[in-house]
């Protein structure tokens, strides 16, 4: 009896070691230089750069791309790929006073013209998509 409760036991790990995590199913990451990767973050530069005041490349983090949503988690860079300046900015203070991390999360929404920035927020030191969920139906299973 205990060498079939050792087999049942061993064929059940097999089997989840084969079957992918339902995660790794719901969403993907559209590779560097890609149109659906390009068509994100050009939706995103212009919030950021306004924001900002000054041109924005992104390096990113995380991205996680379903059929009606994107998440971003990226660092704001100079398009020469140098830090942004934020003394030109109103994070200025929260930067020099260390309350500030140099990063961009954002939440995008595919519509029928496209991808469109449901919010995001720079510079956070702290989790800040923990409510994106309830806040604007986002599925939570889509960030880290």
């Amino acid at each position: 009896m205990a060498t079939f409760i050792k087999t049942a036991v061993l064929c059940a790990v097999c089997l989840a070691l084969l079957v992918p995590p339902a995660s790794a199913e719901r969403f993907h990451t559209p590779a560097p230089g890609s149109a659906e990767r390009t068509a994100i973050m050009d939706a995103l530069r212009g919030p950021v750069e306004t924001d900002l005041g000054q041109p924005v490349i992104f390096v990113v983090k995380t991205l996680r791309v379903t059929d009606d949503w994107a998440f971003l988690h990226a660092v704001p860079k100079r398009p020469d790929g140098s830090d942004v300046d934020y003394s030109k900015t109103r994070y200025w203070e929260d930067q020099r006073d260390g309350g500030f991390d140099d990063q961009v999360a954002a939440l995008l929404a595919r519509d029928g013209n496209g991808w469109k920035v449901v919010t995001f927020s720079i510079g956070f030191t702290d989790v800040v998509w923990d409510t994106w969920d309830e806040n604007y139906g986002a599925p939570a299973w889509l960030w880290p």
